[in-house]
C-alpha cells in the first residue's frame, strides 16, 4: 500500500493549499502522488441528472466514467480509508486532508495559534504550520514550519510517511496499540514490518471479487513463486505492482471442462 501522512486542521487553515504545493513538489521529486480527503458533511460527488448518478440511483452499487482522458468510480456507499488506499495501489505517496481522529498515521498540523495546534496533537505529528508560524517558533517538539516551506514540509513526508496501520490494536507487533507502533515508527525504533497484518496486505488473493484472509507465511509463498514466474518472462525488469487474473473453467456435468 502506498505510505500515508495526514494534513489536518480546522476550518480555512489552509489545509488544501498547502496540500496543492506539497502534490507539486513531490511530483517534482519523481513521485507518484495521490490524495483523499475526508469530511463530516454529506456532500454530492456525483452530479444530479448525469448518467452515472441516474446508474446508481437505479440501483447499481457502484458505476464508472471513462473519458480518453481520466477515470471516475462512483460508489453507493462509504468506503473504508483501507479500502480506498487499495484502489491507489500503484501510488508511492497519499495525502489526507482532514482526519482529526485518525491516530495510526504521521500528521501535520496546520493551526492558526498554538491553543488550535495543541487541541491537535495526538504524538505523531511531524511538523506544525499555518498562521501559528508567524508568533511560535518551537515549544512544540517538532518544526514549526511557515507554510511556504514547503520543501522542507516535503522533505518530511518523504521521511516520515508510512503504511496505514490496520487499527485493529492486536498487540501482535508487541506494542499495546496500532497508535504505539506508529509512534515507534516515527522515533526509529520499529519498522511496518512489525505488523502482522499489515505484512498481510502485502499479498492479496480474491476470488470472485471477494477478498481471502491469508497469513503473512502463505502471502510470501504466493508471491515468491509467482515472482519467479513473472521474472522470467521477456520485457519484465523491475516491476511494481503484479497482478494474475484468470478463469476458473467450470466442469460439466459429465466430468469434463467445457
Amino acid at each position: 500500500m502506498p505510505r500515508v501522512v495526514v494534513v489536518t486542521g480546522f476550518k480555512k487553515v489552509g489545509k488544501t493549499s498547502l496540500i496543492e504545493a506539497l502534490i507539486g513538489e513531490l511530483r517534482r521529486r519523481g513521485h507518484r502522488i495521490g490524495a483523499i480527503k475526508h469530511t463530516e458533511r454529506p456532500h454530492p460527488v456525483d452530479t444530479p441528472g448525469k448518467d452515472t448518478q441516474r446508474q446508481r440511483e437505479a440501483g447499481a452499487q457502484a458505476s464508472v466514467l471513462l473519458t480518453p482522458e481520466e477515470s471516475a468510480i462512483f460508489f453507493h456507499r462509504p468506503l473504508e480509508l483501507n479500502e480506498a488506499l487499495r484502489l491507489l495501489e500503484p501510488l508511492d505517496l497519499v495525502l489526507l486532508e482532514g482526519f482529526k481522529e485518525l491516530d495510526r498515521v504521521p500528521r501535520i498540523i496546520v493551526a492558526r495559534s498554538m491553543e488550535e495546534a495543541e487541541r491537535l496533537r495526538n504524538g505523531l505529528e511531524i511538523a506544525v504550520t499555518g498562521e501559528v508560524a508567524q508568533s511560535v517558533t518551537g515549544g512544540l517538539e517538532v518544526p514549526v514550519l511557515d507554510t511556504t516551506a514547503f520543501e522542507a514540509l516535503a522533505d518530511l513526508v518523504e521521511e516520515k510517511a508510512m503504511p496505514l496501520l490496520p487499527g485493529l490494536n492486536c498487540g501482535k507487533c508487541g506494542y499495546s496499540s496500532c497508535k504505539e507502533l506508529a509512534r515507534m515508527m516515527l522515533r526509529g525504533e520499529a519498522k511496518a514490518m512489525r505488523c502482522v497484518n499489515l505484512l498481510s496486505e502485502e499479498t492479496q488473493v480474491l476470488v470472485d471479487g471477494a477478498r481471502l484472509s491469508i497469513n503473512p507465511f502463505v502471502g510470501r509463498v504466493i508471491r515468491n513463486v509467482v515472482m519467479g514466474i513473472v521474472s522470467t518472462l521477456k520485457g519484465v525488469e523491475a516491476p511494481r505492482l503484479v497482478e494474475v487474473r484468470f478463469t476458473v473453467e467450470e466442469e460439466s456435468k459429465g466430468g469434463e471442462e467445457r
